[in-house]
């Protein structure tokens, strides 16, 4: 049977962090963070292709190195001010003209701890319920993570917004919804990798 949807993945990952800078290429539990989100993108089972977008030439040589897309951003589109939309925009303007896209899957470095699971869950609530957007979050919060978004391209195109025009939340433990924005969350990330790795753990 010919597949019926073609689903993107987007990682955006600039140069610039105020709080943390370096963040996105910074080492985490021995790998550069923006390199978690990659590994996880690729056990998906429904995503077809991954384009990492950025300012940086150091994060476009770890894309490289995992053989994904890599695409240079301007530097208009990497400023503090700029819209992710338009960021992701711009990457899925650079697909091939023979590739149509019907997804799109927002995965943001920032959440290292969310898995090809919690990826997987969310899209094909997408795809399963129809729904135009969905996100992650914890199952105890109200307030989503930033782990996961996913929307058809022909919403995102024609101007949708996760955040004004509201989320379908879609379970994730809390776990592994952690997003990093400075030192402290940093810190706290690579705690929680490391009990990963103790013999036992559940999680």
């Amino acid at each position: 049977m010919e597949k019926q949807h073609h689903i993107t993945a987007v990682i955006l990952a600039r140069a610039g962090s105020k709080r943390l800078p370096g963040k996105n290429k910074k080492e985490l539990g021995g790998r550069p963070l923006v390199a978690w989100a990659i590994i996880e993108a690729l056990r998906s089972a429904y995503i077809d292709e991954v384009i990492v977008s950025s300012d940086d030439e150091d994060i476009l040589a770890i894309a490289n190195d995992y053989s994904v897309r890599h695409l240079q951003r301007p530097p208009i589109l990497c400023t503090d001010e700029a819209s992710p939309y338009d960021g992701i925009r711009h990457a899925v303007a650079h697909v091939p003209p023979d590739i149509i896209v019907s997804h799109v899957v927002l995965l943001q470095p920032t959440s290292p701890l969310r898995n090809v699971d919690d990826i997987d869950l969310c899209i094909k609530t997408c795809l399963d319920m129809s729904l135009e957007a969905a996100a992650t979050a914890a199952p105890e919060a109200t307030v989503p993570n930033g782990a996961v978004y996913i929307s058809t391209l022909e919403w995102l195109i024609n101007g949708g917004n996760w955040d004004q025009d509201g989320l379908h939340l879609v379970p994730m433990p809390r776990s592994r919804s952690q997003d990093i924005d400075t030192p402290e969350d940093f810190l706290e990330a690579e705690r929680a990798i490391m009990e990963r790795a103790m013999p036992g753990y559940i999680g």
